[in-house]
């Protein structure tokens, strides 16, 4: 079983906040899974989210758990909340015969070949000056792998199509880009202000996460190339603060790390001099 390679992720709870950290209401706080406890997450921040923003956050990273991580989720293993309702079947695309449409067919959540994306980002520009970058939460292109409970996807593949008795199939997968943006924004703010408390100064995300505002994506947040840490592989997620140029206070984050998938950097404000 392929879940079985993925390390759990090591628990920190931090020192309660006392105040919502996206708005600053003071009342009916929650604790906040910094990475969505979806996916393993159990970085825990407490008392740091009102009612209203756990409303907010809690359904973007909703829809990113269902649709963008749902097949991963259930593949991994991963946590759930309502583990019980995870279907036993799922539809796939196939083609009975070479000349015939493609249909969708019922299979086995474990013998499901499925696909696992993460979006390749434009920028961030704010410290390289570029102003060529794609505008708002699009993705230029996406890292894609096969996953299946098979040691390898292909051959998989080709055994579906003999147990089903089809002449070919065609996995799919759903992604959401604007929800993993507003869900990369809350984890990099979240994390910033567990690690730094008060020294995070002029929060720049705050706007994405409340009010879905697009306009500082490319110039904030983008893809990177991976930054050289001690083998990301041997954590499940690798997230780190970063002080850049000029005084600001980045988020380098890759989810899934043991998966090879990229890595973002999300500036999340300045660091108080």
């Amino acid at each position: 079983m392929l879940h079985k390679i993925l390390p759990a992720q090591v628990p920190l709870t931090y020192a309660p906040v006392g105040r919502c950290i996206y708005c600053g209401a003071a009342e009916a706080l929650s604790d906040e899974h910094i990475i969505p406890y979806g996916l393993g997450g159990r970085l825990v921040l407490p008392a740091s989210s009102c009612a209203a923003c756990a409303k907010i956050t809690g359904a973007f990273e909703g829809t990113c758990l269902r649709t963008c991580f749902g097949p991963l989720r259930m593949l991994y293993d991963l946590p759930s909340r309502r583990k019980r309702e995870r279907p036993d079947t799922l539809p796939l695309k196939v083609k009975r015969t070479a000349d015939e449409d493609w249909t969708d067919m019922q299979v086995a959540r474990e013998d499901y070949p499925f696909l696992v994306l993460f979006p390749h980002l434009s920028g961030p520009t704010l410290l390289s000056g570029r102003t060529d970058a794609e505008q708002g939460a699009k993705a230029n292109r996406f890292w894609i792998r096969g996953a299946s409970e098979s040691a390898g996807f292909k051959p998989h593949l080709n055994e579906l199509c003999q147990q089903l008795g089809v002449h070919s199939v065609m996995p799919t997968a759903e992604f959401r880009v604007e929800e993993f943006c507003l869900m990369l924004a809350k984890i990099a703010h979240a994390y910033a202000v567990a690690e730094c408390g008060p020294e995070l100064v002029e929060p720049t995300l705050l706007s994405m996460i409340r009010t879905r505002d697009f306009s500082e994506r490319s110039r904030l947040m983008g893809s990177i190339r991976l930054m050289g840490r001690d083998d990301p592989r041997a954590r499940l997620h690798d997230i780190s603060v970063l002080d850049t140029k000029e005084g600001w206070l980045s988020v380098g984050v890759q989810l899934l790390a043991p998966m090879d998938t990229p890595t973002y950097l999300v500036h999340a404000g300045r660091r108080r001099e």
